[in-house]
Formats: structure tokens, sequence, C-alpha cells
């Protein structure tokens, strides 16, 4: 279905189907975004946390040609 097909079926719609598909678009995208805002505010809570590990020194980092090796060293064969 097209957006053509889509809108063509909308025109034939009442004003009152027509109004309550407007406000449901219009909710859908708000809680796409509010669901978008709390991903994006842990995200950054993790990231300052991990960041926060790595300068107290809680973690060590390692290079990353060594932690490739680990992640794949069971799946490749030299």
């Amino acid at each position: 279905m097209s957006l053509g097909d889509i809108k063509e079926g909308v025109s034939r719609l009442s004003i009152k189907e027509q109004a309550a598909l407007a406000y449901w678009i219009i909710h859908s995208l708000e809680a796409i975004t509010e669901n978008e805002d709390v991903v994006d505010t842990a995200w950054r809570k993790e990231i300052r946390a991990r960041v926060e590990a790595i300068k107290s020194g809680r973690v060590q980092m390692i290079p990353a040609e060594e932690m490739w090796k680990d992640i794949l060293g069971d799946y490749v064969t030299s």
C-alpha cells in the first residue's frame, strides 16, 4: 500500500474519523519520541558510568587487537 493509497482511503473517511486518525498518529509519534528519550537518557548514563570506571581505574583497558582475539578466538582459525 502506497502513501497515495492511504491518502485516498483517508479522504473517504468522515471528518470525525479523520480527526480520530490524526489524533492517533500524533500520539503514536509522541510515544516513539518519549521512548527514544528514555533510551537516550539510559545510554548517556551508561556511558558516563563506563567513562568514570575507566578514569577511576576500576576497569583496565586492553588493546583492540587483544579484545578481538578474546571475542573471536573460538570462531576464527588461523
